[in-house]
């Protein structure tokens, strides 16, 4: 049976698994909100992060600061793909803890090589495939 077009892959990078411990700092005109990143790609990115008041969240004029050990990219213009609760049966989660995905928007040459630098340094490799993202030479045009 086909798929439909709805439920169809539409990324245009393979996501990263990161290790434990990579930041995201979500800035948005309401209250940054942080949170731990999950996976990455040079498209974008998953956030879990916790929403203890169920605060309304403007996603106009988003950018994102990622930190990981010695490592930051900032200030990435991004926009919300999707957000949603976390489904758990854990008690301490419930009703708070909410992922949301986000898409890199617009990002300059510079953007792009510091994007790659960091996702090259906080993925996970994934058995039988390699972690390192191929980098394009820089042209000088």
């Amino acid at each position: 049976m086909a798929e439909s077009a709805e439920n169809q892959e539409r990324r245009q990078h393979k996501r990263s698994p990161v290790s434990s411990g990579v930041i995201a700092v979500l800035i948005t005109t309401s209250p940054e909100i942080i949170g731990s990143l999950s996976d990455i790609s040079l498209g974008g990115a998953k956030i879990t992060y916790h929403n203890p008041k169920n605060r309304e969240i403007d996603y106009s004029n988003l950018k994102v600061d990622l930190i990981s050990d010695d490592r930051f990219v900032e200030a990435i213009p991004c926009s919300n793909a999707w957000d949603h609760a976390v489904e758990t049966k854990d008690s301490v989660a419930v009703g708070d803890l909410r992922q949301c995905g986000i898409q890199f928007n617009s990002l300059t040459p510079n953007q792009q090589f510091l994007l790659r630098s960091f996702i090259n340094h906080c993925s996970t490799q994934e058995p039988g495939h390699p972690a390192q993202l191929n980098t394009p030479p820089i042209s000088s045009t």
